[in-house]
């Protein structure tokens, strides 16, 4: 609630009890002049409980039920009320605090008006429930407030048949209150649907559904310790309004001065302050829980009690067992979930609006491959917009869209399954593509990588698919297919050495290609040692191509994330070879040199310049050795002189990644490091 300038109570302006004077106000007592004295004496304390939902039901029935004698009073109508079988059938009991009760009515009896005596009752009253949690400290001054008021009206309406009801009403001068229930200011704290008692009894309501939403764990829902340190202020200005509006009543009962209608309109403002603070705080808990709920529904479904596909994506996409329909990109009408994916595999594609080309191109290929030979899949783009909306992310989603031919989302649609997908899944800032069974059960968690690396070769998806192609030559699937040589298979099936290059620095490639050319003029390689060298990063017109570059790149890391993942990243696994090129991916240059397609070594541009510069010195092995042993054991010669810190940043792939990696150089572990980025309030992904 909004804070004000707080002053000490003896600073506080006198109370004046003439209408034409300055009234004392509200505003006087400040969120932090009013947490102060309560917290100078009082705690969160639940030595004392009561069954707060059963209190708040009899107050509610007692306000109810005088409303509706009021009511007749108001419309002329006189006699008895007709009460329905609900009403009378009510069972639920109270074990009250009576004599607590009757201390809380005596604070409140034969008060002066104004907010001065209203704030020094209040203390009181918090005094006498020091040992009850805060939201009963409310509820009990409500229910001696309403206790006096029933009785009041209970009296009335029986007075006309029961003499003794008739002499009780007289001493407590009922008929005094009856002539004012027309007036606006017993309206505002009485009979209105937001008058100032039936708002205390709300804000009652909310704080309690507040308190029963503090057994979860606050991780899960971090609105709640917000919410729970507005009550103990929130109990304040609730009884506050009680004390308030009981002196008011009291004053139509004695026919003394009325408190000043500022200050009702005061008290009506901050009570609507109160509720909207408290729905605010609810509101938000209840979407957390809500999310709560269904990140373990979806824990359940998806990875234990397998469930029907069409269930768990409506429940993951909109958290309800019915959603939006999705958009069939081939025929460009709205289809029913159950109408698209009943019975079917489903490939999940989730990405933001930043999902490359590249990516689309392949699962293209994918989709077509599986819309002739696999009929059983089908492919949902659902794609991550956060809020707000801009002009140009709509139109970013039309186009992505337009060029999809599988299903996708509507563009507005909010993922209620985020949380999932971020902890369970780990999506993050590259695409993350799930595939799944008709029965909800994932096959494989991030096919980006395996699509990246073998296209349509890696359908099915299943880890039998792809520890299948994990047994061929890495060279095969990373680095064959990212040059244009037209007698690269030929070299492969014939076993040919092959050094396959690459760099950032023109220079390095140039002194590469021109150290290479004065071995092949050497009589000790034209002599049965040939070899031949294919470059990686070229389009068909012999240009750089930085578009395929970024692809090799991914392709490298999506092999490595996946073998890793399959297999381990240990050293003694091939894995240190493609995490070894994978760390010349800043260098000037690199190679990679086979047989055929059999990995032999990857190096580092600058050993690499310096074995061929030294080839005079073990030129004369190739006497005894084949080219690529030779070469090896001098390159592992020089290795041992030099050293140089390997570094590897790995990208921010969604799905699994491996938390521990051998040096590619070494037997150790690499060190793990920590880096931070900032996108300044932009999407991430």
């Amino acid at each position: 609630m909004a804070s004000i300038v707080p002053k000490t109570p003896t600073a506080a302006p006198a109370l004046l009890h003439s209408a034409h004077k300055d009234e004392a106000s509200t505003r006087h007592y400040s969120d932090e002049l009013v947490t102060g004295h309560i917290y100078a004496k009082h705690r969160d304390d639940d030595t004392t409980k009561i069954d707060l939902p059963s209190y708040i039901s009899v107050i509610e029935n007692i306000l109810t039920t005088s409303h509706r004698i009021t009511d007749n009073i108001h419309r002329g109508i006189e006699g008895r009320l007709v009460y329905s079988d609900d009403t009378l059938g009510s069972n639920v009991v109270i074990d009250p605090p009576l004599c607590t009760l009757h201390r809380i009515s005596s604070e409140l009896s034969c008060k002066a008006p104004g907010v001065k005596k209203a704030h020094e009752t209040t203390l009181e009253i918090f005094n006498i429930l020091t040992n009850y949690p805060w939201e009963a400290k409310a509820a009990l001054t409500l229910l001696a407030f309403t206790s006096d008021y029933g009785d009041l009206w209970h009296l009335y309406h029986y007075s006309m048949t029961d003499p003794l009801a008739k002499s009780l009403a007289t001493i407590k001068r009922v008929a005094s209150l009856k002539k004012h229930l027309d007036s606006f200011p017993y309206q505002q704290v009485l009979l209105n649907p937001s008058s100032l008692i039936r708002s205390c009894l709300q804000a009652i309501k909310h704080m309690n559904q507040i308190r029963e939403f503090s057994k979860y764990d606050v991780k899960e829902l971090p609105e709640l310790p917000s919410a729970l340190r507005q009550i103990p202020l929130i109990t304040y200005w609730v009884i506050h309004t009680i004390v308030a509006s009981k002196i008011h009543l009291s004053s139509y009962l004695s026919e003394t001065e009325n408190q000043p209608q500022r200050y009702l309109n005061d008290l009506s403002d901050k009570i609507a302050n109160v509720l909207a603070v408290l729905e605010k705080h609810l509101n938000a808990i209840r979407e957390q829980h809500a999310e709560v709920d269904l990140f373990r529904w979806l824990v359940d479904h998806i990875e234990h009690y397998h469930t029907d596909i069409t269930l768990v994506v409506s429940k993951l996409l909109s958290g309800k067992t019915e959603t939006n329909p999705l958009i069939d990109g081939s025929t460009l009408r709205e289809v029913s979930i159950q109408e698209s994916l009943s019975g079917k595999n489903v490939i999940l594609v989730i990405s933001g609006l930043n999902i490359s080309n590249d990516d689309i191109e392949a699962l293209h290929h994918v989709y077509e491959s599986l819309k002739t030979d696999h009929k059983t899949y089908e492919i949902v783009w659902i794609p991550i917009i956060p809020e707000p909306y801009h002009a140009e992310d709509h139109k970013r989603y039309e186009y992505l869209r337009s060029i999809m031919k599988w299903h996708s989302i509507p563009f507005t649609t909010k993922i209620a399954g985020m949380r999932y997908m971020e902890e369970r899944w780990q999506l993050r800032e590259d695409p993350l593509v799930v595939v799944l069974t008709s029965q909800s059960k994932v096959v494989f968690t991030n096919a980006i990588h395996l699509i990246r690396v073998w296209g349509n070769e890696a359908i099915d998806f299943t880890y039998d698919r792809s520890k299948s192609l994990l047994r061929r030559n890495w060279p095969d699937s990373t680095l064959v297919k990212f040059t244009h040589q037209p007698r690269l298979q030929n070299w492969i099936k014939q076993e040919k050495s092959i050094l396959f290059y690459g760099g950032k620095n023109p220079a390095w490639i140039q002194q590469f290609e021109e150290r290479v050319e004065i071995l092949k003029n050497d009589p000790f390689i034209i002599d049965g040692n040939s070899f031949e060298i294919v470059h990686i990063g070229k389009d068909v017109k012999g240009e750089d191509d930085p578009t395929l570059m970024s692809r090799f790149w991914n392709t490298q890391w999506g092999y490595f994330v996946v073998k890793s993942q399959l297999i381990g990243s240990s050293a003694s696994e091939t894995t240190e070879d493609i995490l070894r090129l994978i760390s010349y991916q800043n260098e000037d240059g690199w190679v990679v040199l086979t047989v055929g397609s059999a990995p032999v070594l990857v190096g580092r541009g600058a050993l690499i310049l310096r074995l061929l510069e030294e080839f005079p010195k073990w030129k004369q092995s190739l006497r005894l050795k084949a080219f690529p042993d030779a070469f090896r054991e001098y390159f592992n010669e020089l290795a041992l002189k030099s050293h140089q810190c390997d570094r590897v940043i790995l990208p921010g792939f969604s799905g699994w990644i491996p938390m521990t990696i051998n040096c590619p150089e070494c037997p150790r572990f690499m060190e793990t490091g920590i880096s931070f980025k900032c996108c300044h309030g932009g999407a991430h992904m």
